[in-house]
């Protein structure tokens, strides 16, 4: 594979799918993210909204999600006779390194950072913000109440941890395993993409010359 991946890990409420759309349009990029569950799910021959049940969740899922065309993929083995998250997560790994291998690529979640490893074009950022400014994007963007977007913010933080570190083997949180951290509460939308695409063309000079 020689494509470029960019990886965006995030909390939730800190903008990491406004972050991964912008990157994706400047560079024209393709954006990984919801599409790849619609990927998965065709693939599967599954309910989308059964792998969306499962993303960034170490949940088991049952028998019924896995139907006959899940035996015919190329990368399933006999060790996979007992449907469950971890399987479904090598599914989706699987998915998202022949999304790479198709051209270069944004990722949002799905641990990319860690799938994408030592590889030598890729770029991983973790996005993070202070509670107060979450919930404020939450309130503002999805018209959430306090006390919703209070619970979403949890919920989400316990889900993706779990998933993270239970597919991963390491720590969500563990800023030392990004190339760069942005606290965007700080900055405006506009703000953190320009350094997030600042830091791409230094790292990679040549991306300037697709501009």
């Amino acid at each position: 594979m020689n494509n470029y991946v960019i990886t965006i890990g995030r909390q939730v409420g800190s903008g990491g799918s406004v972050l991964g759309k912008a990157i994706a349009e400047y560079f024209g990029f393709s954006y990984i993210d919801k599409e790849l569950l619609k990927k998965a799910a065709e693939e599967l021959n599954i309910p989308q909204e059964d792998l969306e049940n499962l993303d960034e969740q170490e949940y088991r899922v049952g028998k019924s999600l896995f139907q006959s065309s899940i035996y015919n993929l190329p990368y399933m083995t006999d060790a996979w006779l007992v449907p469950t998250g971890a399987n479904l997560y090598q599914i989706e790994s699987e998915l998202i390194r022949q999304s790479a291998d198709e051209g270069p690529c944004v990722i949002v979640g799905r641990c990319g950072s860690d799938l994408f490893r030592g590889y030598k074009k890729h770029v991983s950022f973790f996005l993070h913000a202070d509670e107060d400014e979450r919930l404020e994007r939450l309130e503002n963007t999805l018209d959430f109440s306090h006390e919703k977007s209070l619970k979403m913010i949890e919920k989400a933080d316990k889900a993706r941890a779990r998933y993270y570190n239970t597919y991963t083997g390491r720590k969500w949180l563990d800023l030392t395993g990004y190339d760069l951290c942005i606290d965007t509460g700080k900055l405006s939308d506009e703000q953190v993409k320009e350094i997030a695409v600042n830091y791409i063309c230094t790292r990679f000079p040549e991306l300037k010359n697709r501009l």
